[in-house]
């Protein structure tokens, strides 16, 4: 894509293409029988090119219309205590300007080994930059940074004691993201990202595996 204005100069290009065709044939231009002097397969190939038009024109407005909210459903590695912990998560587009996207992203994490349970809930702020992720495919790049809210929630079984003890902490830390994400289908997709939180002494602290939801 040159430029920002590129997709929207295409779409208004195909429809108004479109509008001319209306006028000289009346009928609509999908699903009618080609004209009586193409043969079968020139017909055929008329249709799948017509088909083709179309599908491409729905990507160019969904793409300038910005992503659609998504769901998140996923398992991370953490660099602490524990060897996994289940995520779910919500992410939104809600800004963007001529060099940034800007996205909310809400995540809910949760663990559990030997005698600890931890619960967290986390909110972020990324931005990505515009021009170096142009992905427009099947299969994108992540990056992003930005800041994060984070409540922690730890219980403890007390060896020996029917008891449980508990201990609740909140901070805010900046965090960058890099990975990759597929399309399986136009709702259902795939993520794989690694998290490198600032102030840390881990140089990456957290990797993880989503199924996400559009």
């Amino acid at each position: 894509m040159i430029g920002r204005r590129m997709p929207v100069r295409l779409v208004v290009l195909l429809l108004a293409g479109a509008a001319l065709l209306a006028e000289i044939d009346p009928r609509p231009v999908l699903g009618q029988p080609a004209p009586s002097g193409l043969s079968p397969a020139d017909s055929a190939a008329v249709a799948a090119a017509m088909a083709a038009s179309d599908s491409a024109a729905a990507a160019l407005i969904r793409l300038q219309a910005g992503d659609p909210d998504r769901f998140e459903f996923g398992v991370a590695a953490p660099e602490d205590y524990f060897d996994w912990l289940g995520t779910i998560a919500y992410r939104r587009r809600v800004s963007r300007d001529a060099r940034f996207d800007h996205s909310l992203h809400i995540e809910l994490a949760g663990g559990h080994k030997d005698y600890l349970t931890e619960g967290a809930a986390s909110v972020y702020w990324f931005a990505s930059p515009r021009k170096l992720l142009r992905g427009t495919g099947r299969i994108r790049p992540i990056l992003e940074a930005g800041f994060g809210g984070h409540l922690v929630v730890q219980f403890a079984d007390i060896v020996g004691f029917d008891d449980w003890a508990s201990h609740a902490r909140a901070f805010a830390k900046m965090h960058g993201v890099a990975g990759l994400e597929a399309d399986l289908s136009e709702r259902w997709g795939v993520a794989l990202r690694g998290r490198l939180t600032i102030p840390s002494h881990r140089p990456l602290d957290y990797a993880q595996l989503v199924l996400f939801f559009k």
